[in-house]
Formats: C-alpha cells, structure tokens, sequence
C-alpha cells in the first residue's frame, strides 16, 4: 500500500463524522450504496450522514446504517425561485441549511457525485477531508473542491466500480453487496391491501415499469411493444402482470392497456406515495421489466430477476450490476451515445418485443407455453 494510503488509513481509525455526497437521482443513488453498505462495515462506529435532494431522499432514508439524512431541497428552492416575494424566505432557509451542515463538524467527506454543486456543497461542510475524482474523471471543476483526488483505475468503468474507487484509493476494502431495505409497517401495509384488493396474492408477478423521467423520455420503449410483451407473459408464462407509474406517467399506462389483448388480467400499480412504497411492492414481484431509469436498477439490486431494455446509454457504464439481470438491446451505428435528445431514438424502437421475452425466457429458466406444446 502506497505510503500516502497508509497515513490515511490511520488518519482514519480516529474517523468519528462521514458525509456522503450523492445528491440524486434514484438509480445514481442505487449506483452508490454498494460504496455506502462497505463504509458502514469499514467504520461500524462512526457517524454517516448522507447529502442528498429531497427528490430521492426515500430512498436513502430506507437504507440501514445510515444515521442522519441531510435534505438538499433543490425541488423546492427550483420552485421557490419562480416567485420573487420568496427570495427572502429562501435565503434564510439557505444560511440556515449551511449553518447544519457546517455544525456537524464531519472528519470526511465522499464526493460521489463529482459536479460544481456537489463539490461546493462538500466544501461548506468544512470536512476536514473532501474525497472525490481526480480532473477528468469529475465534471464542472468538481476537483477545485476537494483535498484528496482519486484516479480511477480506467476512464470507462462501470459507474459501481467508478464509486468503489474513491474507498480503494483510500485504503477501504469494497465489494458488491446487495442492500436490504427498511420499509415501514404503514408501507408496508398499504401495500399488501392492493395486492388484497386484486387478488394477487400467491400470483407469480411481473411488474413492467414503461416509464422514465421526463428529461429522459426519449429513453422510452415504444406501449404498443409492452402491450404485446405483457399479452405474451399472460398467455405463455401466466404472469400476474402489474404496471407501475409516477406522476406523468398514468396516462402511458392506460395508453399500454388499450393496445392489449388480455388487459383483463394486467393491473395498474396504485399510486406509490414513496420510494419506500415502490420498495414495499417490488418486494411482491418475480420479475421486472423497464428501460434505462431507477425503478430498474431499484429491482435489480433487490434481488428481483430484472430485465432492462438499453437504447442510447452504454450498458458497460450504466447496466444493472447484479447478476441476476440482462440487457436488451440493439446494435447500432450511434449507439451508445450521451445525447439528451434524439429525433428517431432507432436505437430503442428497433427492439422488439419477441427479443425481451426471448430475454426473459433465458433469465427465469421458464419454458413458455408455445415450447410446451
């Protein structure tokens, strides 16, 4: 171990105060607990607070192990902003936010997310360490804002490996683990009345999630091609098959619905008033089939047998880690890219639906009923 390591690893032994970085989004989040699960195990005793937009802040409330959620309100300062008569208002929520955040006194800092915001936000920590990415492995100068620059190993690397890097180059020993989720009994609750109320339980389910965000709407398989893939784990499979939704995203569904044969035996999620509440009902379901967004990653790493079907994104860098998943997708000329946006999205449209069952078939091991014959 190099001589700089090893004073820092026994700087660490005196560690008492951790702040994790990682303001969003949810399959980001999901990218960097793995890091978080090995840090807990690497300091039992210490104090782990994790910096984080109130977007996603569900979903770190619901990971064991961590003792303080720090809520950055992006969402609501965004909005805030529209409105002058409040700019009063948010310039005393901000200083009295960064007085917090200072107050907390943090021996280390972990920049995972490695931009301007993050890096600035570690730095008003006043951690007396500030760990990120070495200069072209961060973004927007995030390394101005750090005192520790770790290089990773490779500049293409999977984004899990990219976060293990920043514990390895500081002596911490990281592997894959799968997080397991601390979901209220009210959640939970609520959950399992829907699963009552349409009969479900002892169904073998498969949740189809066709949504994205909307700045990834792109990203999106075309509902004609759930339509017929749902039809196909109904008829040949006999899945259960319930869809799942967020806020822009009911209107797809019953669009979905429409275009089915056996829409009688699909069901729409109930509305899902949390990340928790969308953990309480992935833990129902034996398969998961979604495009490049969180809720894919989410079921992946909780061990739900996970389909994910890739346009322009490279899966080497993106793909859910856990083995218990496999990527569609097609080869093409321009793909993988990193555009925001994309007038033909060929990429994505020229998967067919017979190509994921195809998918799923080999994942699950389940003759369908067409082989049976």
């Amino acid at each position: 171990m190099p001589i700089f390591v090893t004073k820092m690893r026994r700087q660490f032994d005196n560690i008492r105060n951790i702040l994790v970085v990682r303001l969003g989004a949810m399959g980001d989040i999901v990218h960097v607990i793995p890091s978080v699960i090995n840090l807990r195990q690497a300091f039992p005793a210490a104090s782990i607070a994790w910096l984080v937009e109130d977007k996603v802040k569900d979903l770190v409330e619901a990971l064991p192990g961590i003792d303080e959620v720090i809520v950055f309100p992006r969402k609501k300062w965004q909005t805030a902003l529209r409105h002058p008569h409040k700019y009063f208002k948010i310039a005393a929520e901000l200083r009295t936010f960064l007085r917090k955040l200072r107050g907390r006194e943090y021996d280390v800092a972990f920049d995972f997310h490695g931009n301007f915001k993050s890096g600035l936000l570690a730095y008003l920590s006043s951690a007396k360490t500030r760990v990120g990415f070495s200069k072209g492995y961060c973004k927007e100068g995030n390394f101005i804002f750090t005192n520790i620059r770790i290089q990773p190993q490779q500049k293409k690397m999977h984004r899990i490996n990219k976060y293990f890097s920043l514990l390895q180059g500081m002596g911490i020993t990281a592997c894959y683990q799968r997080p397991v989720f601390s979901i209220s009994d009210s959640d939970r609750l609520s959950i399992n009345d829907f699963i009552s109320r349409h009969h479900l339980q002892g169904k073998l389910i498969a949740v189809l999630h066709p949504g994205t965000s909307m700045f990834g709407k792109f990203k999106r398989w075309p509902p004609e091609n759930y339509a017929f893939l749902a039809d196909k784990l109904i008829k040949e499979m006999n899945y259960a098959v319930v869809f799942t939704w967020s806020a822009q995203e009911y209107n797809l569904v019953k669009d979905i619905l429409s275009f089915m044969q056996y829409h009688d035996h699909a069901t729409i999620a109930c509305r899902t008033a949390s990340i928790k509440q969308l953990i309480a009902l992935l833990q129902h379901a034996h398969l998961f089939i979604g495009g490049d967004t969180g809720p894919t990653h989410l079921a992946s790493c909780m061990g739900i047998p996970t389909i994910a079907i890739f346009g322009p994104k490279d899966p080497s860098l993106y793909a859910p880690y856990d083995d218990n998943a496999l990527v569609v997708r097609k080869d093409m000329p321009c793909s993988p890219c990193e555009k925001r946006t994309c007038d033909h999205v060929t990429c994505v449209s020229s998967i067919t639906p017979e190509d994921v069952f195809q998918a799923v078939l080999e994942l699950v091991k389940l003759p369908s009923a067409s082989d049976a014959k």
